[in-house]
């Protein structure tokens, strides 16, 4: 038997659904983008070696991030509006029953 909250090998994570949403890769896309902004404006306010420094690799690298993550939900988004766009209506297909039966 296991116990609550052991990872078995083999056994597949599942993130929460709130996540891994649109909604929810935003949020985290905008805390990256703001904590990379606070350690960018660090860098302005203390002009010292190490702030620089920290705010030109780490502050970059978490700002790129935010960004990477923001694009990734626009073009998923738009991916599936045009997708769904292009499929006809379920009246007009096919396979769909007809209401005139």
């Amino acid at each position: 038997s296991s116990t609550p909250g052991e990872v078995r090998p083999g056994a597949t994570v599942k993130l929460p659904r709130s996540l891994v949403g649109s909604v929810g890769l935003l949020r985290l896309a905008s805390v990256f983008v703001l904590i990379s902004l606070g350690l960018m404006a660090w860098g302005i306010l203390h002009p010292r070696p190490l702030p620089v420094i920290v705010a030109m690799s780490v502050g970059q690298g978490i700002g790129t991030l935010g960004a990477l993550i923001f694009f990734y939900v626009v073009l998923r988004d738009l991916r599936r509006v045009l997708r769904s766009a292009k499929a006809p209506p379920p009246s007009l297909r096919p396979d769909a029953p007809s209401s005139e039966d």
